[in-house]
Parts: structure tokens; sequence; C-alpha cells
């Protein structure tokens, strides 16, 4: 997934979130031995930390197109003007 959010292929990231939402929430449900569960716990802050990065890197993207969007509107509102 983060693969995709540094490359912006962000559907195809949401389809990988999708599937591991549902591996995720299998998994949860399921019982951690207890020899497995600083493995786990690691794995988790792994996830989170892998988290945290794909949503800085989709708010930057967002405010790249905000920006790219503002601009259109600007020429929009340039080519009306000189068209009255």
């Amino acid at each position: 997934m983060l693969e995709q959010a540094h490359s912006s292929a962000w559907d195809e990231l949401a389809k990988l979130e999708a599937k591991r939402s549902k591996l995720l929430s299998v998994f949860i449900l399921a019982p951690v031995p207890a020899e497995l569960a600083s493995t786990v716990s690691e794995g988790i802050r792994s996830i989170l930390a892998i988290d945290h990065e794909i949503i800085e890197l989709g708010q930057a993207e967002r405010l790249e197109l905000e920006q790219v969007l503002r601009q259109i509107d600007q020429g929009k509102k340039a080519v009306k003007a000189y068209s009255l």
C-alpha cells in the first residue's frame, strides 16, 4: 500500500486497503497465543506507522490537487473576464 501511495496509485491503494481491512478484521478476532503477542504487537505498530505515512502522502496529494483546482478556477475566471 505504501508503494502505491508513493506512486500516487490511489485507486489501487483503495483496493488493497479494502482487502487488508477484511484480513485484519479476521485476524483481530482470532486469539493470539501469548508467545506471539510481542510479534503481533510489533506488526500492528508497523501497520500503524505505514498508515501514518500513507495518510501524510494522501494529504500532500490533496493539497497539490487543491492548488491545481484553484489555478484552473482562476483560468476560467480570466477567460470569462476576457470573453465579456
